[in-house]
C-alpha cells in the first residue's frame, strides 16, 4: 500500500506545473536607436514648485506647470525627418488618466499629477496603459532632438490637503 502511494504521488506532482502563470516579454529591433534622457538624465527626477493647497481647492483645479524636456541623442543620421513617440505608462494612473500620489510619508490627500502634450500645458496627456504621445521629431541628417513637455497638480476631487507628492511613470521611444 506504502509503494503505491508513493508512486502516485509522483505522477501526481507534476500536475500543479502545468498550472503556473505565464509571463510575456515583448521588445523591437530597430535599425533606429537613440540615446534618451530627461532632463539631461537617463532616470529623470522633474521638481515641481510648492504651491498652495488653495491652488487646489476646487474639483480639477491645477497649477504649478513644470516643464520637462525629452531629448534624444547619438541617433543615426537619416535623410528624412524622423517621427518619435513618447510611451508614457503611469504607476496608480487614476480613472482619469493622471498620475496618483505614491508619496510614502507626509502625502498630500486629493492631488494627483497631469503630464502634458507640451510645456505650455494646453493639452493633458490622459494616461491609459501605455500611452503614446507624438512631438520629438528628429530632422533630417542630424543625430539629436528635443521636445518639452509638462506636468502640474491637479485635484480631481477639489479640497487638497498638504503633504509630499510623487508620481511615477516609465518611458520608452518608439520611432516611426
Amino acid at each position: 500500500m506504502k509503494k503505491t502511494l508513493a508512486v502516485l504521488a509522483i505522477f501526481a506532482a507534476p500536475a500543479f506545473a502545468y498550472a503556473a502563470s505565464t509571463i510575456t516579454f515583448q521588445g523591437e529591433v530597430s535599425t533606429q536607436t537613440c540615446v534618451a534622457e530627461v532632463n539631461g538624465q537617463t532616470n529623470g527626477i522633474v521638481l515641481l514648485n510648492t504651491v498652495p493647497t488653495s491652488a487646489l481647492a476646487a474639483v480639477n483645479s491645477t497649477t504649478g506647470l513644470t516643464p520637462f524636456t525629452m531629448t534624444v541623442k547619438g541617433c543615426p543620421t537619416a535623410g528624412t525627418p524622423t517621427n518619435i513617440a513618447t510611451n508614457f505608462l503611469g504607476h496608480s494612473a487614476t480613472v482619469k488618466g493622471n498620475l496618483g500620489n505614491r508619496a510614502t510619508t507626509g502625502a498630500a490627500t486629493k492631488v494627483q499629477l497631469q503630464l502634458m502634450k507640451t510645456s505650455a500645458g494646453t493639452e493633458a496627456i490622459i494616461l491609459s496603459g501605455t500611452t503614446s504621445v507624438p512631438g520629438l521629431v528628429l530632422p533630417a541628417n542630424q543625430s539629436s532632438a528635443s521636445h518639452q513637455f509638462g506636468v502640474q497638480y491637479i485635484s480631481e476631487e477639489g479640497g487638497a490637503t498638504a503633504g509630499s507628492v510623487q508620481g511615477i511613470a516609465e518611458y520608452s521611444l518608439n520611432y516611426n
